[in-house]
């Protein structure tokens, strides 16, 4: 059996522990069941403290990968035409846009329902101002949890078979 290890971060300071999976540790697409159930348990533990989502994408990526029709249903289900949105260019190119919108119910089931997880760049869940879910670029997937939320967390992993090797780092 294969395990995603879990680089387990631990903030005494702040009660709180971080867990990291990387993409590069295994040859798992984000596409991958076990790495959307990982996804779920961390949405799951903390879904009752998350506000807010901010997604980067980029529009021909979008399109190439879900589609038109799909693509514009994701972000206009996202709200992206009436948030303000922040350009990120190089050399005059449009490289990406970002936006922070509340996440709504409605917003939380699609992405318990998300398919694959490279769909976009980057996807930050906040509660609040603080950052408690990041996706970054296919490259890595964190969270950030209280220590009693980390209990919740870990029990998910197991209800949900996510098999998983924690690897203890301090900070």
């Amino acid at each position: 059996m294969q395990y995603l290890y879990l680089h387990r971060i631990t903030n005494n300071k702040q009660q709180e522990a971080q867990y990291v999976y990387r993409f590069d540790d295994h040859r798992l697409s984000p596409g991958n069941l076990v790495i959307r159930k990982l996804f779920y348990c961390m949405l799951q533990a903390l879904q009752d403290e998350l506000t807010d989502v901010e997604i980067e994408y980029n529009d021909a990526e979008i399109v190439k990968f879900a589609g038109m029709e799909r693509a514009v249903a994701f972000l206009t289900l996202m709200g992206a035409q009436k948030a303000e949105q922040r350009e990120y260019r190089k050399d005059g190119v449009l490289l990406s846009r970002t936006f922070t919108t509340k996440l709504t119910p409605e917003r939380l089931t699609y992405f318990f329902g998300l398919q694959d997880l490279d769909e976009v760049y980057r996807l930050r869940f906040l509660a609040g101002e603080e950052e408690r879910i990041h996706l970054y670029f296919a490259s890595t997937l964190s969270c950030r949890l209280s220590f009693q939320k980390e209990e919740t967390f870990l029990a998910l992993l197991e209800r949900h078979r996510v098999p998983h090797k924690i690897l203890e780092a301090k900070r």
